[in-house]
């Protein structure tokens, strides 16, 4: 392994069942990032109390992680920005998180971050974390 393995926390802000995190760490050194993501924080239906609960629970987890050793990277910006500048300070291997059930924009940069990992031949392993199905060309016969 030449790269990191990159932990992107998107709405799933614990420790106890996070998927991509433990399956991260078994590959190698980890950057677990947090991205405060403008283009969320200034849309119509973003409201402040979700700011204020996001960094409760970023808090908490930073504190469950300083046990094992471990810490939060922060940035500010959009995404994939921010992932180009993580991939000039130190290689990107791979790229983990859950799939986000989210709104039009989180689908859209979700897109954009899959276009820059195809082009990089970076993997994106993006773990369900709920019973949406993301991506069906058709949802007839599904439940």
């Amino acid at each position: 392994m030449n790269g990191i393995q990159l932990v992107w926390l998107k709405r799933d802000l614990r420790m106890r069942d996070h998927a991509p995190l433990a399956e991260a760490a078994r590959q190698g050194p980890c950057i677990i990032l947090y991205v405060y993501e403008p283009e969320l924080l200034d849309a119509p239906e973003h409201d402040a109390s979700h700011l204020v609960f996001a960094n409760q629970c970023l808090a908490e987890l930073e504190m469950r992680l300083a046990e094992h050793g471990a810490h939060i990277t922060y940035r500010v910006g959009a995404m994939p920005q921010v992932l180009d500048e993580l991939h000039a300070a130190a290689p990107i291997e791979a790229l983990w998180s859950h799939e986000e059930t989210g709104n039009a924009i989180t689908r859209t940069r979700d897109a954009r971050v899959a276009a820059w990992c195809r082009e990089r031949e970076i993997p994106w392993h993006e773990r369900p974390q709920t019973g949406v199905v993301r991506g069906l060309a058709s949802r007839d016969g599904w439940s």
